[in-house]
């Protein structure tokens, strides 16, 4: 099993590391309390839904802004993924995004910008 290695988005100080095994195509599995897994679905409902749109990463738990992609993630998850996510899995599905499929993000003050790419096609 291929463990990659990446950082959350937002200001580097605020950064963590973490690992994950999978792929966008394939489902990915954190390796974290739980090893909850992303569904190959999610990330490519994510990719049709935000395609050429630019939102806010929103990942704070208890109260993510509306609009933003953590809200997305915890509203969405029930219906496109094994279990339930929150925001907060939102910031890790987010930088694996930008990893493996052209998101790109920026900061804006302390919030994670990401900017999703136009054309998406499956």
């Amino acid at each position: 099993m291929d463990v990659k290695r990446l950082e959350t988005l937002g200001p580097p100080k605020k950064r963590k590391e973490f690992h994950y095994s999978g792929s966008i195509q394939s489902g990915v599995v954190l390796h974290q309390s739980g090893n909850p897994r992303i569904e190959a679905r999610l990330f490519t409902e994510a990719l049709r839904r935000f395609a050429g749109k630019t939102v806010y990463g929103g990942f704070k738990e208890d109260d993510p802004p509306l609009g933003g992609f953590g809200a997305w993630v915890k509203d969405e998850s029930p219906r496109l993924n094994s279990r339930k996510l929150s925001p907060r899995h939102g910031s890790f599905i987010a930088a694996i995004l930008c990893a493996e499929a052209g998101v790109r993000s920026s900061l804006d003050g302390n919030s994670v910008v990401l900017r999703f790419p136009e054309i998406f096609s499956k």
